[in-house]
């Protein structure tokens, strides 16, 4: 499991229909980051996870279906709709896909 804390700040400077600079892209892109995340790339109907620690000299890339929690919040950020700051989370049940790059 992987959380993320979307914060005022991270919304304040979010781009809507950014997959980069996304409010929760920017949890994972900017600052500190989250733990054992290299970067995040945030779609519409998933996001991809790239971590940190090699595996053999490759870089494992996990693929997460997104919850109802961040399905809402990415479709009212992108409609231009407030959004308040909240922590999401990209659970094992929603991983699609481990692949290493």
């Amino acid at each position: 499991m992987i959380k993320a804390k979307v914060t005022k700040k991270w919304i304040n400077i979010g781009h809507a229909h950014n997959n980069r600079e996304c409010p929760i892209a920017n949890c994972f892109n900017r600052g500190k980051g989250v733990k054992g995340v290299s970067h995040a790339t945030i779609f519409d109907t998933h996001s991809t996870l790239f971590l940190k620690k090699k595996i053999n000299g490759k870089t494992p890339v996990l693929d997460f279906k997104h919850s109802d929690q961040i399905k809402n919040f990415i479709e009212k950020f992108d409609k231009g709709e407030a959004v308040n700051p909240q922590e999401v989370v990209f659970s094992k049940e929603n991983l699609a896909r481990k692949r290493l790059i």
